[in-house]
């Protein structure tokens, strides 16, 4: 009898939930199907691979199977990884940013790898960057370019580039000077991004670095929310210093021994196989910050 492959998945499915059942809801199979599997294992070695109980467990001879089992389906995930390196990038990759590089960094690094990629089909989703990490971990998204560094052990980031905020507010206010002193700041209300958003986590921490506890008097969800509602005289917003050779309705604010950097990361879920899409993505955003 052959061994089939499909199998010793189903076998470590019924180890990992503990029993039948569950490892059939887990793979969307019927639980006699599910047995049927194991009663082929256990034939094809003979010998009795679990102890039936609640939960099931391994017997000395289950627990040789799952050792091999492990062992044999990471070297053939391996193997498709490695093959699927020499097939040339196409289909639909999902990738995720949040908002600033969505909107900043992403399009010019989009047109570049479509143009080098053309039967990649590539969609991008922007959300803040809380929700474009929780999407990479549920594998909603292959990868992610986000404003912070993260720190999660099962997630490895790539600093591609340095990004610069700077306070701004409407350049009709008397407040529009050349430098103006932290009391000065402390003084004003704040029109912040939402929580969650690395622009706001950036904000927050420099703030409080330079002893100021901002007064949020709104929070809105991109910077073009925030520019339209500081032109309009709403506070002291928190720009993208790249973003204001378009903003001509506000003017940065020189605050002394006040200074707001974050970089922008290419993150990646550790130990998944990048798809060769996903590899060329990653390629072209590292490409970016060398250019």
């Amino acid at each position: 009898m052959n061994l089939s492959v499909h199998g010793l998945r189903v076998f470590l499915c019924i180890l990992e939930h503990g029993s039948l059942s569950a490892a059939g809801r887990e793979l969307g199979m019927t639980q006699p199907a599910v047995s049927n599997h194991l009663h082929a294992l256990e034939e094809r070695f003979g010998v009795a691979l679990l102890v039936r109980g609640r939960p099931l467990w391994a017997t000395p001879g289950g627990e040789c199977l799952a050792e091999h089992a492990r062992r044999v389906l990471g070297e053939i995930s391996a193997l498709v990884a490695d093959m699927a390196r020499h097939v040339a990038p196409r289909g639909r990759l999902l990738v995720g940013t949040s908002s600033t590089p969505g909107e900043l960094l992403l399009p010019g690094i989009a047109v570049r790898f479509s143009t080098q990629y053309p039967d990649v089909a590539l969609d991008v989703r922007i959300a803040d960057t809380d929700e474009t990490i929780a999407a990479l971990l549920h594998r909603d998204i292959e990868v992610a370019v986000v404003g912070r560094e993260v720190d999660d052990p099962r997630l490895v980031g790539t600093i591609i580039e340095q990004d610069e905020l700077v306070p701004v507010v409407a350049a009709s206010a008397g407040f529009a000077r050349a430098e103006v002193s932290l009391a000065d700041l402390a003084a004003r209300p704040f029109v912040l991004r939402e929580r969650g958003s690395a622009t706001r986590r950036a904000v927050e921490k420099g703030l409080a670095t330079a002893g100021i506890e901002p007064r949020v008097a709104m929070e809105l969800g991109s910077n073009a929310a925030i520019a339209g509602a500081v032109a309009a005289g709403a506070g002291i917003g928190v720009l993208s210093a790249r973003t204001l050779a378009t903003q001509s309705a506000v003017k940065w604010l020189d605050v002394r021994c006040l200074k707001f950097l974050r970089p922008f990361v290419l993150v990646t879920e550790r130990g998944r196989p990048l798809s060769p899409a996903a590899e060329a993505f990653a390629a072209t955003c590292i490409g970016e910050g060398n250019v």
